[in-house]
């Protein structure tokens, strides 16, 4: 678990630069804007909300290679390097231009850490306990965004920079003496390292015990990828790879899993979470209301890692779309009401609730388990690249969601997007129950073999 930990410092690190935004982008716009320039316009700041999932597209591709080049421990460390030099550019340039630059790296950053995490963490945790330990992800992730939330509201806007400054330099350091996983290492033939790796990762010592629970595990490994057509991925992969139909219901599973997490409207809602709660007239301060809504998401995520392997997990992931589309639906009629100048000055309390409320119960299911089902539904042989495309995806829907989001406000309202939001919630409830198997406490084999039957039915 410790491990597990220090491992998700990087994301950790990541959720305070996605949360830089909301706070920070009001003071942008404003006339006490830091740039030397002065107010940054609307268009302007669309594109520095929006710019972070277009460095994410084309480091997706970029990290997902290197992943199967170079290791998922290495491509860790390469996924700490632009999200330093995010915080090197709020820290120390005054244009719009430079905040381009900057969000273009956090992307960069965001698409090695949410490819790469989750995979680290699936080939390196036991059976039994992986989806509390995936789960942490967004956990830690969730945990940056209040971070920055805080800071965004009480400190300026250089000093919270230099400070958030040393998060991905200390994630670097501190992980560079962690091994590469095991599953990889076997792939590449290097058998002594993997178990050196599991020795590390699991504390194993020479007891009678430890040696055979080693074996155990390392005879696992090794059967798991004798059962792949090449015993190794350096030979590289082709898309005949996806030509079996579990390949590819996984690949489609991981498309549109990637879709619902983002036309939720979750990702959205947080990056400009200080903007809604004005707009929608709350009577909370903007500010103190998203540090609210971040206190909250943290208190949801934790509650994702405690049920994850105790509940099934298409039946959380039903209940929390559900119940989430609950609440986005609650938002859109409070913004409804108040756009037919219905008097809604006793119930200003819902968008907070309501958006709090959202935030909480998908960060218990539903928007964790996106990233926990996608990696243990892919075949190993094409984790990386399967896993590659489906990021890639999420990062093109986040784009268009991010960015077209004000204008789409403006052209129904925010009760209107609300509503679109809430329908996409129960859409993916049902495709969950339909089409994803049971992945709690089965092994990647047994997942897949599962995935097989079901088409063969």
């Amino acid at each position: 678990m410790g491990k597990v930990g220090e491992t998700n410092l990087i994301s950790l690190s990541l959720g305070t630069s996605i949360g830089w935004l909301s706070p920070f982008l009001p003071l942008l716009i404003s006339a006490d804007s830091p740039l030397e320039h002065g107010p940054v316009t609307d268009v302007q700041a669309t594109w520095i909300a929006s710019l972070l999932c277009i460095g994410a597209i084309g480091g997706t591709f970029l990290f997902g290679w290197l992943a199967d080049q170079i290791g998922r421990k290495s491509t860790l460390l390469a996924a700490a390097v632009p999200l330093i030099g995010f915080w090197g550019c709020v820290s120390f340039g005054n244009t719009v231009e430079v905040l381009y630059v900057a969000r273009l790296l956090a992307g960069l950053g965001a698409a090695g850490v949410f490819l790469v995490v989750p995979m680290y963490i699936t080939e390196i945790a036991e059976d039994r306990i992986r989806g509390s330990l995936g789960s942490l992800f967004i956990l830690f992730l969730n945990i940056g965004t209040l971070v920055s939330f805080i800071m965004g509201s009480y400190l300026s806007y250089h000093l919270t920079a230099y400070i958030l400054f040393t998060l991905p330099v200390a994630f670097f350091i501190l992980f560079l003496p962690f091994p590469e996983t095991p599953q990889y290492l076997v792939r590449r033939n290097r058998v002594r390292d993997a178990e050196s790796s599991l020795k590390y990762l699991r504390g194993y010592t020479s007891t009678p015990d430890h040696l055979e629970m080693l074996r155990s595990e390392m005879d696992s490994l090794l059967v798991q990828a004798s059962g792949e057509k090449d015993t190794t991925e350096q030979s590289g992969i082709s898309w005949a790879d996806f030509a079996a139909p579990s390949a590819r219901k996984a690949l489609l599973i991981g498309l549109l899993l990637v879709s619902f997490n983002q036309l939720s409207g979750c990702f959205a809602l947080i990056n400009y979470t200080a903007q809604i709660f004005a707009d929608a007239g709350s009577d909370i301060n903007p500010n103190v209301a998203a540090m609210v809504v971040g206190a909250i998401q943290i208190v949801g995520s934790y509650g994702s890692t405690l049920l994850f392997d105790r509940c099934q997990r298409k039946h959380l992931y039903i209940c929390t779309s559900f119940f989430a589309a609950v609440g986005l639906f609650a938002m859109g009629t409070h913004g409804y009401l108040k756009s037919q100048h219905i008097d809604v000055s006793v119930i200003n309390w819902i968008p907070v609730a309501s958006l709090s409320f959202v935030i909480f119960i998908a960060s218990v299911g539903m928007l964790p388990l996106t990233f926990v089902i996608l990696s243990e539904i892919m075949p190993p042989k094409i984790r990386s690249l399967a896993g590659s495309l489906c990021t890639a995806f999420l990062w093109i829907v986040s784009f268009l969601v991010v960015k077209y989001f004000p204008a789409t406000v403006e052209l129904i309202g925010l009760h209107g997007c609300m509503w679109v939001f809430s329908a996409v919630c129960l859409i993916a409830g049902l495709f969950n129950a339909i089409v994803i198997p049971e992945t709690r406490g089965q092994s990647i084999e047994q997942i897949i073999h599962a995935m097989e039957n079901d088409i063969k039915r």
